[in-house]
């Protein structure tokens, strides 16, 4: 009877022992989100007001595209929580990567097959923010963002009425009953140039010098693309030494076919010092346009990303 009482002993006292222990309490892991940008600083230009960019000379030297895609991912793009937000769209983690962020913008859009930038000039160490504004099968509408930290898809420092951060690129694709009727694209005609408003601006393209309104303009065409620059004629600005930069980039790199026409339209603020880039394309019945203060070279890589 003695070992019988021993061995009921033994359970009974580990049972105790077990209750008596004790694990440690969870992390607690808060994520950040992004806070309003410094001015962002593209190749030439530094972004100055809402959706404006001021150059830090006349803009005539474009450079590449800086293709940078933020190696350092923080997040996989996928979606976070399902908590609705201004656009009606699913909020995402925070995206960290150009690649997310196109991604999670392109799964967002009611009509799918609508294509999209995919490189931005992005200085080193910023990141890319997106919001969309307008989401329905005939039309789409996106402003992508200069960012100091990772944000998530219409992250409310982009979408909020008080928002004063300036984008980086507006990017729009619409559907029209007639796109012909639209005042997009202007009539060109390039054939017959006279020799006294003739400059080369090489690869055997020649483009078109004329003046009006205190304005200079410089106008060309490679294939279907009507390509156009202009500046206050005071400032005397080198619109062929700009214009060559330009022809110098497409002859390697691809704008997208347009089945119909594009123009692209950039236009100098009096003094040189900022610019607009307006970049448009027309397939079919939808119009493609992309908006931008940064360089000419800079707004062609981002339409040369389009896919």
């Amino acid at each position: 009877m003695k070992k019988q009482s021993l061995w009921m002993t033994i359970p009974v006292t580990t049972a105790v022992l077990l209750a008596l222990a004790g694990c440690g309490g969870p992390d607690s892991n808060q994520a950040s989100t992004g806070g309003q940008p410094s001015a962002t600083t593209g190749s030439e230009q530094t972004q100055s007001g809402s959706g404006s960019s001021a150059s830090s000379d006349t803009g005539e030297n474009g450079t590449k595209t800086n293709t940078a895609t933020n190696a350092s991912s923080a997040s996989s793009g996928k979606d976070g929580t399902a908590n609705s937000n201004t656009s009606g769209s699913t909020t995402h983690s925070e995206l960290s990567d150009v690649d997310e962020v196109v991604k999670a913008v392109r799964s967002e859009l009611k009509n799918q097959s609508v294509s999209l930038p995919t490189s931005f000039p992005l200085p080193k160490g910023k990141y890319l923010g997106a919001a969309i504004t307008t989401n329905t099968i005939d039309a789409s509408h996106v402003n992508f963002y200069t960012v100091n930290k990772p944000l998530a898809l219409n992250d409310p420092s982009l979408t909020n009425s008080n928002s004063k951060m300036p984008w980086l690129a507006s990017y729009e694709v619409k559907t029209y009953e007639n796109p012909n009727q639209t005042d997009v694209f202007p009539e060109t005609d390039l054939q017959n140039i006279p020799k006294d408003m003739s400059v080369d601006l090489g690869h055997g393209i020649k483009g078109m010098v004329e003046g009006a309104a205190g304005s200079q303009y410089l106008t060309w065409q490679e294939g279907r693309w009507t390509l156009q620059i202009r500046s206050v004629s005071e400032d005397q600005m080198n619109n062929p030494g700009i214009a060559k930069k330009m022809v110098e980039y497409l002859e390697s790199h691809m704008l997208p076919a347009p089945k119909d026409k594009g123009f692209v339209d950039v236009q100098y603020a009096s003094g040189g010092k900022s610019v607009r880039v307006t970049i448009s394309w027309q397939d079919g019945k939808q119009i493609h346009q992309l908006k931008t203060d940064q360089v000419p070279l800079d707004a062609l890589g981002m339409v040369v990303s389009v896919k």
